[in-house]
């Protein structure tokens, strides 16, 4: 069994100094602290300075510190990360990066899209080339227009965009090389607000009755290219009446405008210095709703680690694809609720994101009986105590997994361990519980079953009949 860690300010410290491989790959470095700040020896606080470009993997570093020291917690108002070990726990402050003049280095989603549109602009309708990336700066118009929009604050910043501005435009027109396109319009105007206020009429089943949610739950794309934008909402408002519509006709409709080059969404992610872009159809039809070497997985391809379940203080269990574990899903404690985020090895630029508990949820009732499995902490034991009052649940729970454990660990060890883990924080202990309990679940009922697997992995990167077209720049 592997030795136990533990937390204190030099071990965080070090962490951090030394971050992993896996976290190397995923936020290339550009995340983690150009400086540490001095550690408070009684507060025990870790002053963390950060790329604003990666702030949106930020809730990601959760799990990081979760699979080192057994528990964190992430707080995305005040940008905290809370870590408890046995010795105690490191609060760990993170803040945006300041440049030499003291101004916070920061480029905000609005300016890297809407610098995405101004770009586009010029090359559908103003018959701009580029080249190659210098062509962009080099040409006075788009320049001033790049300039204006990164202001002062990002001035610094502009140059390092280009870019992704450049392979952009390049993949874009590569498949959409038009002047019909509407321009460009980013912000209160634009296709994404417009489907925001669209989509809460529309409903992901009518019998019973179940909302699709926000955008972002159903759509990625950033920004929209359009043909005649006004007839266009005019279709889909029309479309969307009563009240109550359902999804399927909403994207049917939205497939139908993309095959007549009449409405693309495009998700848009940052292009890696020296890395070209790949644009991707997605949702599309029937073959874009399905990724082929996915589908050809067979359950000899998928692998199951969550010996956390059963040792130590860490909760993060994983479910691999692959030969090369090509594709993950990491099961993690998020606050005090399981989440489900997925990954792609070759593309960690492009991370599959987090799939919908609730989707997850009824894809288990879906393709079994019995499930008795809810992302709930408040329904699962809150102490030790109260737990082995339900310990023949757990028993044949834990017994119905165990040969899917590497570590050979038995029931009583499990409990042993529990104990510990419930004194130490009983966040993690639920964690476990739960985590167990999904296995037990899905296992029992998709023990041979791939495409329960993988469906949960397209969950994640929103691929499916169930989420809108559109057009992935990555």
């Amino acid at each position: 069994m592997a030795s136990k860690r533990v937390v204190n300010a030099n071990t965080v410290t070090d962490e951090l100094k030394r971050p992993s491989p896996k976290l190397k790959k995923q936020f290339k470095l550009s995340l983690l602290l150009n400086t540490l700040g001095n550690i408070i020896p009684k507060s025990r606080i870790v002053e963390v300075e950060y790329n604003k470009d990666y702030e949106k993997d930020l809730e990601n570093l959760e799990s990081y510190f979760a699979e080192i020291f057994g528990s964190a917690s992430y707080d995305d108002k005040k940008k905290e990360i809370n870590i408890i070990g046995k010795s105690g726990s490191i609060k760990v402050n993170l803040k945006q990066k300041k440049p030499p003049g003291g101004k916070r280095e920061t480029i905000n989603t609005k300016v890297q899209e809407e610098g995405t549109t101004i770009v586009l602009n010029q090359v559908i309708h103003k018959n701009k080339k580029f080249d190659k990336k210098e062509d962009i700066l080099a040409d006075k118009d788009t320049a001033d227009q790049l300039k204006k929009l990164f202001g002062k604050k990002y001035a610094d910043r502009l140059e390092e965009w280009t870019h992704s501005y450049f392979e952009q435009q390049k993949e874009f027109l590569k498949k959409f090389q038009s002047a019909k396109w509407d321009i460009f319009v980013y912000g209160r105007d634009d296709f994404v607000t417009f489907f925001s206020k669209q989509i809460k009429s529309v409903a992901r089943s009518l019998d019973p009755l179940r909302p699709v949610g926000d955008y972002t739950t159903w759509s990625p794309s950033d920004i929209w290219a359009v043909y005649e934008g006004n007839k266009v909402k005019e279709q889909i408002a029309k479309n969307i009446n009563p009240k109550t519509q359902n999804l399927v006709e909403l994207n049917n409709l939205l497939i139908n405008l993309f095959k007549e080059k009449k409405l693309i969404g495009v998700s848009l992610k940052k292009i890696d210095a020296k890395q070209s872009a790949n644009l991707k159809f997605v949702n599309i039809d029937t073959s874009t709703m399905r990724l082929g070497d996915i589908e050809t997985y067979k359950m000899s391809d998928i692998s199951f680690n969550f010996d956390n379940i059963s040792i130590g203080d860490k909760v993060t269990t994983s479910i691999k694809f692959g030969k090369q574990n090509d594709y993950s899903i990491n099961i993690t404690r998020a606050g005090q609720n399981l989440s489900f985020n997925t990954s792609i090895k070759a593309t960690p630029a492009a991370q599959g994101g987090q799939a919908p508990v609730k989707m997850v949820q009824d894809l288990m009732k879906k393709t079994g009986s019995g499930i008795t499995f809810v992302n709930d902490h408040n329904k699962y034991p809150q102490s030790y105590l109260e737990y082995t009052e339900q310990d023949e649940k757990y028993l044949k729970m834990y017994e119905s997994i165990k040969k899917y454990l590497n570590n050979n660990v038995i029931y009583s060890e499990f409990k042993d361990n529990l104990s510990s883990v419930y004194k130490k924080d009983k966040r993690n202990a639920i964690a476990k519980l739960m985590t167990l309990h999904f296995f037990h679940d899905s296992l029992k009922n998709n023990s041979k079953n791939p495409e329960f697997w993988t469906d949960i992995l397209y969950l994640g990167m929103k691929v499916g009949d169930r989420f809108a077209p559109h057009a992935k720049i990555s």
